[in-house]
């Protein structure tokens, strides 16, 4: 259930219906994109900035993102979390879902904002890209410590690549709610 409802808090395409404050058990109703989520998937754009405050949304979504892959995801592979026989393995692995999740849907919304510089909002379609693969394997428990490194030199090259164009990003503190 924790799941479903942190899925849904981020961005996630399903609700389940509620009455009276808990939920009630039934089908899960499909919701339809909005505008705003089909903007995700949007090629690039050519030109202009469109939306205030553009450059500092940016680098918060960019900075949640880079915050939740280093702390539940690129720690725990360092310290052998994801490793057979690891203490707490399955949580360390479900935390990283959900927290590959969270960045993914970050991710996302760092693009929205991208779009004023179309180097970066290619940039950021590689590293979406590679966190969709990322978070697949995750929650299917098939990621490689080699899956890892690749999210890792991802995250690295967006930085990397934002500080050229000027829009300078760190990471900052993520709590995943139930994930701590």
């Amino acid at each position: 259930m924790l799941t479903m409802a942190l899925l849904v808090g981020c961005g996630g395409t399903t609700t389940a219906p509620a009455s009276g404050g808990a939920a009630a058990a039934g089908p899960v109703a499909l919701v339809t994109p909005t505008a705003a989520e089909s903007e995700y998937n949007s090629p690039c754009p050519t030109g202009g900035n469109a939306k205030k405050f553009a450059k500092t949304r940016f680098a918060l979504h960019a900075g949640l993102a880079l915050g939740a892959f280093h702390r539940y995801i690129y720690k725990p592979l360092r310290s052998g979390g994801f490793r057979a026989g690891a203490e707490k393995r399955k949580r360390t692995i479900a935390k990283a879902a959900i927290a590959g999740a969270f960045a993914l849907h970050q991710l996302k919304v760092a693009k929205s904002f991208a779009t004023a510089n179309p180097s970066l909002c290619r940039a950021l379609e590689g590293v979406n890209s590679q966190f969709s693969a990322l978070t697949d394997k995750l929650h299917k428990g098939t990621a490689t410590p080699a899956d890892i490194e690749a999210g890792k030199s991802s995250m690295t090259g967006l930085q990397r690549d934002a500080a050229k164009t000027g829009y300078k990003f760190k990471e900052q503190n993520v709590n995943i709610p139930g994930a701590s």
